[in-house]
């Protein structure tokens, strides 16, 4: 039985464990800030191979981390907190910018066209030359972009044109002019993503700082900045813009001029803020009636804000609409008159990889539209209901459109939490008069509608998968035969590409098929791969999918998975030398995708040998089972347990290893797969 002393003490509250001031979410934000750090420091640890200068930060980074995890247990002093919170401010900052040194080191082309072509835009401009209306082909070779990573029309054809507002280059001109050419927009880009990390950070109330660095930090983020999606580039001007916005109609002096100088940067650079900007301005009236402003008052806000951000907009651009207003036109509105191919992770997911839709993509476009317009209507008609949202509209919006990419969802989520950490929050005093709940509900159902249609809609296009030709070793698909029926009215020009995990191939090249398929007809066509990265691994799934540039439509084949089993060699390694002719036993089993053994017996395996040699392949001189001096590949049947057993001996050492290896072969088009992994054996007399 307890004692009464200990039965009458109290247990301290948590916030006493922990000290007054300190309150127990921070303190968890923290310990996360500190599993941040460490992971940092694992990224890096991997390579030490790849730079030599890895493993000093990467044991700090891992080092520090542990620290601050164990520090916000400890420490209460607030004065001494501030001093630890920045040091980790400066370590993330450090850890992502070594880390994007070791992904140059071990990749340095370019994963995306659009920040090739800001580069090769800005080294034309510094030579005095306007890149808009230009191909700028040239920068695929330039930069070693994969044909993969270029934007293709419905058509067939890649983008070659520059397609945003020229601050999205003019940016990295001064660099170029200095020089420095080497690797200059993916550096901008990380440099960036951290200036706008570091402001918001420096921006959020003390409670918001720790989730910052965490959000920072998410792998996705990071690939985005080092991988070469360039919204980055427009994070620091719109975080800046989003710090308590709902302030501005009362400022006055310099805090009423540069809120529309920093959205005038953001405008500058992408066409994602153009979205943003409506709303962000009907957000002030809302706030000024909410404040009692008169009507003069609002005009006069609202002006004011919208010629310096327009005029701010305008100046980078200026040279190049004098020049030719026709080009810089065409340019900045590429993405939204170009027909270009559905992608992305939005609703049009469905189309890409579902057997139904699109048989418009014109309903994708008109949802997304209808969708911003009802958005734009119901939000000052709710204010401020929705003003949380007020930074996140273009997200939502892009979610329905052909093209909606991951970036689109996702860059304005940080800056969406910099608003809210900052602004007001908002109190809904009346609720929705009837007319308005009219109207909301009215979109809600237009919407769905459109939903709808855009998902179900069938293509006029039906393919069908007949066969496919592999590379053989190589393991890819290098030629497929499809049937296409056109089950429109109207002829139809089809375009073929492939559809690899969710990235989209250059366009494969008919050797066979006609180029327009009539109504109601049906044709065979044979593709062949374009190049070798557009060539699907058979140990994969792959679609091949068909555009119709007129008409906008698309349509696929099912996913086509070439094999599901592959072979396992038991021992998968021999780490020891092995004397002439002693006899090495091999167990080949057969295994699913799920690497569990498939009890099948009487299916062909076959085993082979090669020597790679430093001047190239050179056949191994072993005996398999009882086989010639040689001989390769030998072929054994599975038992019923799925297994094939091979018998090895070599009757010839040489000073290099001989590296086996066992294959399926395909019954119907007989191509190998399913390949075992290689065991190398060096023989020694």
């Amino acid at each position: 039985m307890k004692s009464p002393s200990l039965m009458s003490e109290k247990r301290p509250a948590p916030s006493a464990i922990i000290g007054s001031r300190w309150a127990r979410h921070i303190q968890i934000g923290w310990m996360m800030v500190g599993i941040v750090l460490i992971t940092w420091g694992l990224r890096l640890w991997g390579s030490g191979t790849v730079a030599a200068w890895a493993p000093l930060p990467s044991t700090i980074l891992s080092g520090t981390g542990l620290a601050l995890v164990s520090l916000a247990t400890l420490v209460r002093n607030r004065s001494h907190w501030r001093i630890i919170e920045w040091v980790a401010v400066i370590l993330v900052v450090a850890g992502l910018l070594f880390w994007t040194g070791t992904q140059i080191v071990s990749n340095p082309s370019y994963m995306t066209d659009e920040m090739a072509f800001d580069q090769w835009a800005a080294t034309l401009w510094v030579h005095g030359i306007n890149p808009y209306g230009r191909s700028l082909a040239a920068a695929f070779n330039a930069y070693q972009v994969s044909p993969d990573r270029f934007t293709w029309t419905l058509s067939g054809k890649p983008v070659t044109l520059l397609s945003y507002p020229a601050l999205a280059f003019e940016m990295y001109a001064p660099a170029i002019a200095l020089g420095w050419t080497n690797q200059v927009a993916v550096w901008f880009n990380v440099l960036a993503w951290a200036v706008g990390m570091v402001l918001a950070f420096a921006l959020v109330p003390r409670r918001v700082r720790p989730w910052i660095l965490v959000l920072a930090s998410l792998s996705v983020y990071i690939g985005f900045a080092q991988g070469g999606v360039t919204d980055a580039l427009y994070i620091p001007f719109l975080v800046l813009a989003a710090w308590g916005w709902d302030r501005y109609p009362q400022a006055r002096g310099w805090a009423a001029i540069w809120p529309p100088i920093v959205m005038g940067l953001a405008l500058g650079i992408k066409q994602t803020p153009w979205i943003i900007w409506p709303f962000l301005v009907m957000g002030f009236i809302g706030e000024a009636r909410a404040l009692g402003m008169n009507r003069q008052s609002i005009i006069r806000m609202v002006w004011r804000y919208t010629w310096i951000s327009g005029v701010v907009f305008f100046v980078p651009n200026l040279p190049f609409i004098v020049d030719n207003p026709g080009t810089w036109l065409g340019g900045v509105l590429a993405p939204l008159l170009s027909k270009t191919v559905p992608d992305g992770q939005g609703l049009i997911t469905l189309s890409l990889f579902e057997p139904w839709g699109s048989g418009s993509l014109h309903a994708f476009t008109w949802l997304s539209i209808v969708i911003l317009l009802f958005l734009l209507v119901v939000y000052p008609l709710t204010y401020p209901r929705l003003k949380s949202l007020t930074f996140l509209f273009p997200a939502i919006a892009l979610f329905f459109a052909t093209r909606s990419f991951a970036s689109y969802l996702l860059m304005l989520i940080p800056v969406t939490v910099v608003a809210v950490a900052t602004t007001r929050s908002p109190k809904i005093r009346t609720p929705l008069t009837p007319k308005r709940k009219q109207v909301v509900i009215g979109g809600v159902g237009l919407s769905l509608i459109l939903m709808a249609a855009a998902v179900a809609l069938p293509g006029p296009v039906g393919l069908q998968l007949d066969g496919l030709h592999t590379s053989g070793q190589l393991a890819t698909v290098d030629r497929v035969t499809v049937t296409a029926t056109n089950h429109g009215n109207q002829a139809v020009h089809p375009h073929f590409t492939a559809n690899i995990g969710g990235v989209m191939t250059a366009f494969w090249t008919p050797i066979q098929g006609p180029s327009s398929l009539g109504p109601h007809q049906s044709a065979t066509y044979t593709l062949a791969a374009p190049n070798f990265g557009a060539m699907p691994p058979i140990s994969g799934g792959f679609q091949i999918m068909a555009f119709t540039a007129k008409s906008e439509t698309v349509t696929r084949t099912p996913i086509v998975l070439p094999n599901a089993w592959h072979l396992s060699v038991v021992p998968s390694a021999v780490n020891k030398p092995v004397p002439k002719n002693h006899v090495i036993v091999f167990t080949v089993q057969i295994l699913n995708r799920w690497n569990q053994p498939v009890q099948a017996g009487g299916i062909p395996v076959y085993f082979g040998q090669v020597i790679y040699a430093q001047r190239g392949p050179q056949t191994g001189q072993s005996v398999i089972n009882r086989g010639f001096v040689g001989q390769t590949p030998v072929k054994a049947v599975t038992n019923n347990l799925g297994q094939a057993r091979f018998t090895v001996k070599d009757v010839t050492p040489t000073s290099d290893p001989i590296y086996y290896e066992a294959n399926l072969v395909n019954s119907q088009n007989f191509y190998p797969f399913g390949f075992s992994q290689m065991v190398p054996v060096r023989f020694v007399k």
